[in-house]
């Protein structure tokens, strides 16, 4: 298709811009659990790659291609992550091709004057799609899986451009174009399990065009040819597929399927489809969406068959099997270069001058939106991956001679040793894919704990591998939570272990807190420590009524001069023993940590405990001692030493 050269230059420029937003701030960001499963089963020899991906939830080329691609590149995150930036690259052209392949008939009938357009506008919006730039930049199989919907779908037109006008064998070329597209389908199908939507688009377009083509009334002899031809691509296609079969069809269970309602799906697929998933969804921005989409359909009329089903029918493919969760979104990468066709359209289909402004208008408002979320995914932490690069460094830089790390959800292992030697010490916990076993989980976490005396623990899709949170409850019942942070969406907490749980009450004071609370008693650690170590407090708690309130217990640690230099808030029992849970007349054992910063100069320091009301942190309860009342009662001095 010939271009003018000063489009071809607006192409490159184009081209230019997706690189470039592939490619920014590609290692900025750790790897996340599922990259960290890329870059470990990448390293294994083609044998086992194989096996492991058997049992695996996804089929073995896109590790393959990385296990190859490293060699090339390197297993750093900006090597590993190339594949994927080189996959969405070529997206963008692949579907400015696509777009004139759509534009053909224009072309011959209203000249070459915008017979680029199509394609042209489709590569610009697939350029600065957020969700294809967001995956194009994962260790992951999406952008890939994306590149080989839009390129066997050029593989698809050309062949019926050789055989579809005539329906009949048109020389050698078109089993050229047939066999590339087999070859294609097939890496589609060993690259995701979701790609039989592709397929299924393209098999009712080929019966559209067939049914379109052959004059009235229409009889199976009318086709024979053509159905032949077709049917020869499928089942070579299958027959690749073959050894895989078994395995793809153990992929299927039998979970309860949860679906929203159609509109809210529709409505959050756009957005995803539009804007990504790195900026909430406006109301505006989607009507001038649903704009677009509309003015598309009414004037491309036969030509957005193919886009339109590139669209609808991985949309359905999805609400049919339940995966409408927004961690299914990614599955979309198939029809994102057909989403970008049928936004286009809307400009360069319209005959309708007025229409056609109205389309121009609205594709220059949407990359607003765009840019937005793009800079989000950049430099906004509420959108960063899980952080496992930086939790592994402070493990490493808090340097404690006798760490262990228990990653409660085993699939956390490949992406946390990616940076963090196991030299033994790393524990994936519950082990195995049944659910937990509570005596199994005890004799686990007591062979740990019997080995060190601190422990990090890195908590991720408890609600799926531990939904009793077996493991939290346990550690909170034998060890000192010392901290508890969220970096992205994964929990960090530190823990230090005693040489022996401290079951009874070392001290004994009965003092009410409020009207209801009272502290019978405490257990104190070690009171002679070092910067770096963690106090270790056993609070003895009792109630006379049930709470109506939740309540947080605090430990601040202050200097001589009164000033705070590290404090801890929790819920009771690392937040497993809310107040509104206790039972009246029963002893509630609180186990609390304080982490002493590793800077702290040497000195002696008040510890002080409290409770606070969870709704109204200023509103703390007040602590009746024989001294009289306060909101801070001194526990003990901790003196620190080099």
């Amino acid at each position: 298709m010939e271009i003018r050269t000063r489009w071809r230059w607006l192409l490159v420029v184009i081209l230019l811009l997706a690189f470039g937003l592939r490619v920014h701030n590609l290692e900025v960001q750790s790897f996340w659990n599922d990259e960290g499963n890329s870059a470990r089963l990448s390293e294994r020899s083609v044998a086992l790659i194989i096996e492991g991906t058997a049992s695996d939830i996804h089929p073995p080329l896109y590790y393959l291609l990385l296990h190859q691609w490293r060699k090339l590149a390197g297993d750093s995150e900006f090597g590993l992550r190339s594949l994927s930036v080189f996959a969405g690259l070529l997206v963008v052209p692949l579907t400015f091709v696509l777009g004139n392949f759509f534009n053909a008939e224009a072309q011959s009938r209203r000249g070459k004057s915008r017979g680029w357009l199509l394609g042209l506008v489709a590569a610009a919006l697939l350029a600065i799609n957020p969700g294809l730039v967001y995956y194009s930049q994962e260790t992951r199989m999406y952008a890939l899986l994306g590149l080989w919907a839009v390129l066997s779908t050029v593989l698809l037109l050309r062949w019926w451009s050789v055989v579809g006008d005539r329906l009949s064998v048109s020389g050698n070329r078109q089993w050229w174009w047939g066999g590339a597209y087999v070859l294609c389908a097939a890496a589609g199908l060993y690259t995701h399990y979701f790609f039989p939507a592709v397929l299924l688009a393209h098999n009712l377009f080929v019966l559209i065009k067939i049914i379109q083509a052959r004059p009235k009334p229409l009889t199976i002899s009318h086709f024979p040819l053509t159905i032949k031809h077709w049917s020869f691509l499928m089942l070579a296609t299958l027959l690749l597929y073959a050894p895989w079969l078994p395995t793809f069809w153990v992929q299927f269970g039998s979970d309860p399927i949860n679906r929203p309602g159609v509109g809210e799906f529709v409505t959050a697929v756009a957005h995803f489809l539009t804007f990504g998933q790195t900026v909430e969804s406006e109301a505006s921005l989607l009507w001038l969406v649903a704009g677009l989409l509309g003015i598309g359909l009414v004037y491309a009329r036969s030509k957005l068959i193919l886009p339109i089903l590139g669209v609808l029918i991985p949309l359905a493919m999805m609400y049919a099997t339940g995966t409408t969760a927004r961690e299914y979104y990614k599955f979309l990468m198939v029809a994102v270069p057909f989403w970008a066709i049928w936004l286009g359209a809307a400009l360069t289909e319209t005959n309708q001058r007025g229409f056609r402004l109205l389309a121009g208008v609205l594709l220059l408002v949407l990359p607003w939106g765009m840019i937005q979320s793009l800079q989000n995914m950049y430099a906004d932490p509420a959108y960063a991956r899980a952080d496992y690069r930086a939790m592994s460094q402070r493990i490493l830089a808090e340097d404690h001679p006798n760490a262990g790390v228990i990653l409660n959800a085993a699939n956390q292992w490949e992406a946390f040793t990616y940076y963090f030697p196991d030299d033994g010490n790393v524990y994936p916990l519950p082990a195995g894919r049944s659910r937990p076993n509570p005596d199994d989980i005890d004799a686990a976490l007591s062979q740990i704990a019997a080995q060190h005396n601190r422990i990090y623990a890195i908590f991720w899709g408890e609600a799926q591998r531990d939904p009793e949170r077996l493991v939290e409850r346990w550690l909170d019942a034998h060890a000192f939570k010392a901290t508890d942070e969220w970096v992205g969406d994964v929990r960090f907490v530190t823990y230090a272990v005693p040489s022996a749980p401290a079951t009874e009450m070392a001290t004994a004071v009965s003092l009410p807190f409020g009207e209801n609370i009272v502290l019978d008693g405490y257990t104190l650690g070690e009171t002679i420590l070092q910067p770096g170590d963690i106090v270790e407090v056993t609070l003895f708690w009792e109630t006379a009524v049930p709470l109506q309130n939740r309540y947080k217990v605090f430990l601040h640690l202050l200097d001589e001069n009164g000033n705070l230099v590290s404090q801890r808030d929790s819920e009771p029992g690392g937040g497993l023993a809310l107040t509104t849970t206790w039972l009246p007349g029963t002893v509630v054992l609180d186990n609390h940590g304080l982490l002493l910063p590793s800077d702290l100069p040497p000195g002696s320091y008040r510890l002080l405990l409290g409770l606070y009301d969870l709704a109204n942190p200023a509103n703390r309860l007040p602590i009746t001692t024989p001294h009289g009342t306060t909101d801070a009662y001194l526990l003990t001095t901790i003196t620190v030493v080099d």
